[in-house]
């Protein structure tokens, strides 16, 4: 027994999402939203969200120096293929969203609730939106 529940607390601390993790992202959504609307679904959870409405920023804090910044931006990437992504997915809502990738267990918690209070999804900001959180549209 001893052996088993060691071998999988050195299994839990050799897991390295950091690895695979993007630190920049995109959250994405077919229909009108606002920074306001992702404040507002993280309402019932235990986030601390800081809010600038005139700049349509939020921080939204997963714990003791760890974050993840929204930013709201024009849904136009600027060139061909990933406006096409744009595009194929209808996208009219668009934000910017960075946080380290050694929280991204914290992230994607937080990314889940807000898909599944307001729709849309989280993509990596990569070559090919990868990977996903939410369903994509």
């Amino acid at each position: 027994m001893k052996n088993k529940s060691k071998l999988n607390k050195i299994k839990q601390n050799n897991r390295k999402p950091a690895a695979d993790v993007p630190a920049e992202w995109f959250y994405m959504s077919a229909a009108e939203c606002s920074a306001g609307a992702i404040r507002e679904a993280l309402a019932d959870t235990a986030c601390e969200v800081e809010y600038w409405e005139a700049a349509q920023v939020l921080e939204i804090v997963l714990g003791e120096g760890s974050s993840m910044d929204v930013e709201v931006l024009e849904p136009d990437f600027q060139d061909e293929y990933s406006n096409a992504f744009l595009t194929e997915h209808r996208i009219r809502f668009l934000c910017g969203v960075t946080l380290k990738p050694e929280d991204y267990d914290k992230a994607r918690e937080v990314m889940e609730h807000i898909c599944n209070k307001i729709g849309g999804f989280f993509c990596g900001d990569t070559e090919d939106f990868t990977p996903v959180v939410g369903e994509m549209e």
